[in-house]
């Protein structure tokens, strides 16, 4: 596929990105990795008439970690750094184990953490070929004002495929978000608008910095599954993310869960830290989360499977996740 024309720019500094963004107006894009961004250009998804590279800017690529305010990534890692960092290893492993089920060995090493988040939503009807496009009428994530997956909606319902973010709300990550003259610091959850057409509150002239994660409390365990029909290959169809903190006996003092690909944005189950904390985790627990979870999940049927499948796996995966958890908690007890 050939790329639309635009003018490429490669700033030297982050103040030198953050100025080009503002002049121009909204009619930018930030290119880091590109693993997404140049099959949106191919595709006419996608065509902006500036596109302004970060690989040139030093100093955004790093992780950090101490003891006091845990975890800091720049937005220029890789997902293959992330894989393979010791102290991501060690510290935060749900963090290594999700960012080694994305894509391939080649995409882990141009991807970063940065594009990750920032990935847009997706839908069957939109991400196609430009001539393919052509035969329907435009959708609300095109300008229009129909939606193709769901008959009469009033909303767009793309949605937001994403890997790291299910699991970094998971963990209380927060964001950095840095424009010229100035930089804000928000929880990841506030990324999200929950808008299938719009779906970062990103504003046009800012860039995602760096990503910031507390210290695990104690006992903190935690497991990310998804389903995806080519394990090598596909974003996720549905996910869960699950960290527990818990005791050597399997009582529970804190959970937060989060579900990935199955609405515009990641949706934490609250409900289930009212279920969790104080019990010992069993079968008749875990299917009560597994049940919270399911209420709270209603994908529709604009992806490569059924949305009532899809839903229906959203406990199968939580159940995996609690019980790969707890598998975890053995393991460091024997």
């Amino acid at each position: 596929m050939r790329l639309p024309g635009f003018e490429y720019s490669r700033p030297a500094s982050l103040e030198e990105a953050c100025g080009l963004l503002a002049e121009h107006k909204g009619e930018a894009r930030i290119l880091s990795g590109g693993t997404a961004l140049l099959t949106y250009l191919g595709q006419r998804l996608l065509t902006p008439k500036y596109v302004i590279s970060l690989r040139g800017i030093s100093g955004l690529n790093y992780i950090d970690y101490d003891e006091a305010n845990g975890l800091r990534i720049g937005a220029l890692t890789s997902i293959s750094d992330i894989v393979t960092s010791p102290v991501i290893r060690k510290r935060y492993p749900l963090l290594c184990q999700a960012a080694k089920g994305i894509g391939v060995p080649a995409i882990r090493y141009m991807g970063t953490v940065g594009g990750n988040l920032c990935l847009d939503t997706r839908c069957i009807y939109y991400n196609q070929s430009f001539f393919w496009r052509q035969v329907r009428s435009a959708c609300f994530k095109r300008g229009g004002e129909a939606c193709h997956a769901v008959k009469g909606g009033d909303r767009c319902h793309a949605v937001y495929q994403g890997d790291l973010a299910p699991v970094l709300l998971a963990l209380d990550a927060r964001v950095k978000l840095t424009r010229a003259g100035g930089e804000r610091l928000l929880p990841l959850s506030e990324l999200f608008t929950g808008k299938g057409e719009a779906p970062l509150s990103l504003e046009p002239e800012e860039i995602l910095t760096e990503v910031q994660v507390p210290p695990l409390p104690k006992g903190s365990v935690g497991s990310y599954q998804k389903l995806r029909v080519r394990e090598a290959m596909d974003f996720p169809l549905a996910g869960v993310a699950v960290v527990l903190s818990l005791d050597g006996e399997k009582v529970c003092h804190g959970a937060r869960v989060v579900l990935g690909a199955v609405a515009p944005a990641p949706i934490r189950v609250t409900e289930v830290e009212g279920i969790l904390p104080g019990r010992e985790i069993r079968a008749e627990v875990i299917e009560e989360v597994a049940e919270a979870a399911f209420r709270k999940a209603h994908p529709v049927n604009n992806l490569s499977l059924e949305a009532s499948y899809r839903r229906k796996m959203i406990r199968t995966l939580l159940k995996r996740a609690i019980e790969r958890s707890l598998n975890l908690t053995r393991g460091a007890q024997s």
